[in-house]
């Protein structure tokens, strides 16, 4: 495996499509630092070097000292492991990018995890056992409405927002009693769509965090606190 030889700086972009031809450009891994941790990318997967949905997350979000964490579509594996910085107990993440699952199985022991937490290679639930019940489930959802023709594309595209429908509807039979789940979105992708989803689930939204651009042109980012009904 490559070492990287610098850690790389984070930027933002609006560009779907500029961004994939970057990280396709990506033939090595690289270093990023997020959330006050140096996390190890490989290449075939969505970088927070270039996402700052993490950001607006954890800057929301409120973390139960022991808490158990689903982190689905876990990606490079930043919200999951910044969970567990914050004082979670327990992290599960899921991802179906194979990628993505050695990406964050590798920061999980970097950061020295091991213990606390696993990944496993998962179609939106299907890796979960039926007892298995979490404290917190973080998505940070794709947001364009896209067909995705690879793994990576996945971390972008959800054509007909579908795997959203499949998260949402089906996040109750996995939260605990008082378990709540953290849904990340845009106005780039179909904001009624999302908000028609989350009334035919078992659901409910608790509170809603609205993040205006912080750069020219760019994208509103959307945070849904959801509870079980």
């Amino acid at each position: 495996m490559t070492v990287p030889k610098a850690i790389s700086a984070r930027r933002q972009t609006t560009d779907v499509d500029a961004m994939i031809a970057d990280l396709r450009s990506c033939e090595h891994p690289h270093d990023v630092e997020v959330c006050g941790m140096l996390l190890h990318i490989l290449p075939g997967v969505l970088s927070p070097r270039l996402s700052h949905a993490p950001d607006a997350l954890v800057s929301k979000w409120r973390i139960q000292s022991g808490a158990t964490v689903l982190d689905l579509g876990c990606g490079s594996g930043v919200l999951g492991l910044a969970a567990l910085r914050a004082g979670a107990e327990r992290l599960v993440a899921l991802d179906i990018n194979p990628q993505a699952v050695l990406t964050t199985k590798t920061n999980i022991e970097r950061l020295g995890y091991a213990d606390q937490a696993e990944v496993r290679l998962s179609d939106v639930y299907s890796a979960l056992q039926p007892q298995e019940r979490f404290d917190l489930i973080l998505f940070a959802a794709p947001y364009w409405n896209r067909k995705a023709n690879d793994d990576l594309e996945r971390s972008c595209f959800d054509e007909d927002h579908s795997t959203m429908a499949s998260a949402l509807g089906r996040a109750h039979n996995w939260l605990t009693a008082n378990g709540l789940m953290y849904v990340v979105f845009s106005d780039q992708g179909d904001v009624g769509r999302v908000v028609n989803l989350i009334d035919e689930s078992k659901l409910r939204v608790r509170n809603m965090h609205v993040f205006r651009p912080s750069i020219e042109g760019g994208h509103i980012r959307i945070i849904w606190e959801l509870t079980a009904r």
